[in-house]
């Protein structure tokens, strides 16, 4: 069962949704979306629920119709605990008892005593989707001006996002997590035990950068990590008790020990990225969720040994008005693209995504994906 949101379904979750016969939510983006598929009213959605106990959704912006359609408050309350940072870091207390974090409410912020922080730290929403709002400090000053952006930055995302996704009102200021970054795409199936489907390696540029920008896959990174963060998921999940629950989770790894970062429940990786593993194994990761069919990192990875897949999120410059992403150039400058998808949502700020495909060995030449002006990609 699945639920359709802004900002972005693909054509592949489409043809997918209807391949399969599942059940989709009649909303606007069903109407708009949806043509052959199994759409069901607000009420049949719901009793089919009772009956699968399953629900998969795109986007964040779908947890208000759940919150107020679906009758299971252990459910509702497991997706509040996971979406909320600040609940989320009181949880993981007990596994990292030396980790520094506080919550403030937006109007604290500015008179925040400083000095009771441990720099580098992390400003970021208790409640967040991408990365609206998200800073990284080193000292006060700093912090002081990163507070005068929040406060114009989501008085402008207000209009775009419901207060539920990006939860305006409070914030996380978080020791600054040191490691690499990686990004998880998992379910608890029902017997609570943890199923990972994708891990993805978060590029940067450097220490400040917060942006989405870039994100890898290799059977090297499954060789290194499902282990370890199989084991976080089943260490959580002795408190948490969550079942039938997708998740994409973010961590830091410093080669001793996996940190989170947060969970984003019932949805795998934004913006139908998750769909990457579509290209290397065949298998929709919604369709492992909701179907339970499983492919082993030995299948996923067969003839695939050398090879890196890819997925880099292309904003749209904030003073471009009326143009569109050049695929054309795009295309001309990083060989090894195999697919492109433009969203149209101009509120998101996405001008388009792209899947690419790389021999592990010229990995460096994605670096400079990472720092495009994307003001050379727009005509």
């Amino acid at each position: 069962m699945v639920i359709l949101e802004r900002p972005f379904v693909s054509d592949l979750m489409v043809e997918t949704l209807e391949k399969n016969e599942i059940p989709v939510l009649r909303n606007e983006m069903a109407k708009l979306r949806i043509g052959n598929g199994k759409v069901l009213s607000d009420h049949e959605f719901s009793e089919e629920y009772k009956k699968t106990g399953k629900i998969y959704t795109v986007s964040e912006n779908a947890l208000g119709w759940i919150y107020e359609n679906i009758d299971n408050q252990r459910f509702l309350d497991s997706i509040s605990i996971v979406k909320d940072k600040s609940a989320f870091r009181r949880i993981c207390r007990d596994i990292y008892p030396d980790f520094f974090f506080k919550e403030l409410n937006i109007n604290e912020m500015k008179g925040a005593d400083v000095q009771s922080f441990k720099f580098p730290c992390v400003i970021k929403p208790s409640v967040g989707f991408l990365s609206k709002g998200v800073f990284v400090v080193h000292n006060a000053e700093e912090y002081q001006k990163a507070v005068d952006n929040i406060l114009t930055e989501f008085s402008k995302a207000g209009n775009d996002f419901p207060e539920f996704v990006v939860g305006r009102s409070r914030f996380l200021i978080e020791e600054y997590i040191h490691g690499e970054e990686y990004a998880v795409d998992a379910y608890y199936d029902e017997n609570e035990k943890p199923v990972i489907l994708n891990i993805f390696h978060h590029k940067f540029m450097n220490e400040s950068d917060t942006s989405d920008r870039l994100y890898l896959t290799n059977k090297g990174l499954f060789d290194r990590y499902e282990e370890p963060f199989t084991h976080f998921l089943t260490n959580i999940n002795r408190t948490l008790h969550l079942t039938n629950f997708p998740m994409h989770i973010e961590f830091r790894y410093d080669g001793q020990k996996a940190v989170p970062i947060e969970i984003n429940p019932l949805r795998f990786t934004g913006f139908c990225l998750n769909e990457l593993q579509v290209f290397v194994s065949g298998c929709h990761p919604m369709v492992s969720f909701l179907k339970g069919r499983r492919v082993s990192k030995e299948e996923m990875w067969n003839g695939k040994e050398n090879l890196t897949y890819a997925f880099t999120v292309l904003e749209m410059p904030s003073d471009v008005d009326g143009k569109n992403f050049n695929e054309e150039k795009f295309r001309a400058d990083f060989p090894g693209v195999i697919d492109v998808r433009r969203v149209p949502d101009r509120s998101s700020g996405v001008a388009a995504t792209v899947f690419l495909k790389i021999e592990t060995k010229d990995l460096t030449d994605l670096d400079p994906i990472m720092s495009l002006d994307m003001h050379e990609y727009v005509i």
